[in-house]
């Protein structure tokens, strides 16, 4: 199931990517972001790369909870992450928390208006 998962995952983002376009962000309303009026398809790759990559730990374990929610699975099985190169333990769920919080607000605030002005507006 975990290939489901992650095909599951890139799914939600690659959705969160196309409806931005129809989000509070209009063209009109992001000037700051004057850098990317003139995109070009590198920029709009990273942006939206990067995008993924913060949504990538929230969505895999929304998923995985979903997932255990509706029967499918018999455990809750989230991301494992670590905190530091070297160490072997894994962070704990209250810290998980703080970095969804902080991981969606940047989202939220700043690669959602920069993606949908390199995407749409450029």
């Amino acid at each position: 199931m975990k290939a489901g998962k992650h095909l599951a995952m890139l799914t939600v983002c690659a959705a969160v990517l196309w409806t931005s376009r129809f989000g509070p962000h209009a063209c009109s309303t992001l000037p700051a972001f004057t850098s990317e009026t003139t995109s070009s398809w590198i920029a709009i790759t990273v942006n939206g790369l990067f995008l993924i990559l913060l949504l990538y730990l929230p969505v895999y374990d929304l998923i995985s909870l979903l997932t255990y929610k509706l029967g499918w699975e018999t455990k809750f099985d989230p991301l494992v992450v670590y905190e530091g190169e070297h160490s072997t333990q894994p962070v704990s769920p209250k810290i998980r928390r703080v970095l969804y919080v902080v991981d969606l607000a940047i989202v939220g605030i700043f690669m959602l208006p920069l993606w949908t002005k390199a995407a749409y507006c450029g």
